[in-house]
Formats: structure tokens, sequence, C-alpha cells
């Protein structure tokens, strides 16, 4: 079968695509997408030959991971007289600002990839969203969460959801919440999904391959008002959307854990 190839995919969907020739050195995303060119280390392996994303600071490492999972456009663009849609030259362990400028956002307008809050709604945006988080911020890494190589959990991460989490946010710990168990911060039963701190701090914003959701990587908590608001997905309606956002605030004003000036 002899694939074809176009400016929007392929570059991040094989390794050392070639814009002028369309030739690749392997199709799909293969060991060098991550960790660089890899002749070298493969006749001689050596630390000091190949890049390991988990060696670099965190915001190199991440890089590695937004190369690919955000929208934006080369900073020089048309390419070849084409306009691609993938850093053309960047390889992991090299500077990705150098090569690649996220998609900008007005805050309050609703485009064709973000939210009015600068929330990403489209496919491969978790890296639009990941930089504005407070994880990002702290030096937090994709690979903390997720194992590229594949796991048995759902989105590859290392360890069930609730289990990845609780690791740094369980109850009486630095990062919070702050109460007592997590029942009492997310005011559902153990075992539901609302329990669950990917149904109010990950909403699932967007289907994009058949049934697979995309969820929010900002961690923020979007509050039912604001979600109507802005019509954006909240973590309440994503569960509750048959009784309303009046009905989910109203709750949430009765949540004595829950600042009365952050419900609005």
């Amino acid at each position: 079968m002899k694939r074809p190839t176009g400016p929007l995919c392929d570059g991040c969907h094989s390794v050392n695509y070639i814009v002028q020739t369309h030739a690749v050195t392997e199709w799909n995303v293969g060991c060098e997408k991550c960790h660089g060119p890899g002749s070298a280390h493969a006749a001689r392996p050596a630390r000091s030959n190949i890049v390991n994303p988990a060696r670099l600071d965190s915001v190199s490492a991440n890089d590695a991971c937004i190369q690919c999972h955000s929208q934006g456009q080369p900073l020089k663009n048309p390419i070849e007289g084409r306009y691609y849609d993938w850093p053309v030259g960047y390889e992991p362990g090299k500077d990705l600002k150098d090569y690649w400028r996220l998609e900008d956002h007005k805050p309050g307008e609703t485009t064709f990839t973000h939210f009015a809050d600068g929330t990403a709604h489209k496919n491969r945006m978790q890296g639009n969203d990941f930089v504005q988080s407070a994880m990002y911020t702290h030096g937090v890494t994709c690979f903390s969460c997720h194992d590229v190589h594949g796991t048995a959990n759902n989105a590859d991460l290392l360890k069930p959801a609730n289990v990845m989490c609780l690791q740094c946010h369980g109850a009486g710990l630095a990062n919070g919440p702050r109460a007592a168990t997590l029942e009492a911060h997310t005011h559902h039963k153990s075992g539901s999904s609302g329990n669950e701190c990917v149904a109010c701090h990950m909403p699932a914003i967007q289907a994009t391959i058949a049934d697979v959701n995309v969820r929010a990587h900002t961690f923020r908590f979007i509050t039912p008002a604001e979600g109507e608001r802005l019509k954006i997905p909240s973590g309440c309606q994503g569960c509750h959307g048959d009784r309303g956002s009046a009905w989910a605030t109203e709750q949430l004003r009765g949540w004595k854990n829950v600042s009365p000036w952050r419900v609005e």
C-alpha cells in the first residue's frame, strides 16, 4: 500500500518527514520521534548519543510531547511554498519555541480551536491547555502521568486516574484537596463517577475519533455558571446535564468547603 502524504498530519505521524521530498525515515510514531536521531545510539548505545526526555528539564521534556499534541504553526510559514501544521525542523532536545508558536487565543472569544475561557476544544491540543496549568508551572511533565510506550490504563496513564491524581493531591497533603477525605471534597460517594478527580478537573471537551473524548488539561474547575455563560463544558454538567446549570450552582452553594465567591 502506498500512503498519501500531506502538510497536515504526516510530520507527527512519521519520523523525520522531509518536506521537500515527502520521504520519511519511518512511518508512525517511532522511537526517534521522542528520542531524536538514533543511528549513533543503535551502533554504540550510550547515554551521551541519545535524547532521553526524562533527563531533560521539564520545559524541554514537555516539548517532546507538545511538538505534536498542540495546535499552532511553524515560525516560518509557508515552507517550500506550502503551509505546514507541525514544527518543521524540530527534534527532541532542541528548543521548540525556535520552531513553533502555539495557536493564539483572545480571552472571551470562542474560536475554531478554543472556548472563550482559553480551554482548547480540538483534537491533539493537550499541550495548549497544559502550558496554562499550575502543574506545568511547577515542573510536572506529561510522562509524570502518562507512559508513551503504553499501559493497560485509560489514556496510557501510569496508574488508574484517581490513584494517579491522589499521589500528589490526597487529603491532608500540601497540594490539597483541603478536606479530611476525598468524599468530603467531592461530595460524591466513593466509587461513583462524581468522585473521580477527572470528572471535575478534566471534563471531556471534544469527541474526536469515534467515541474517543479529549479531556481538558488545564485542570481548572469550571463552574456550572461559567459553563453556561461561556458555553464551555463543565464538570457538573458532564454528569448532571439534565438538571441544568442553575440547579448545579445551588448545589455548590450548599457545600461548606466551597467559597461562595468562586461559585459564579
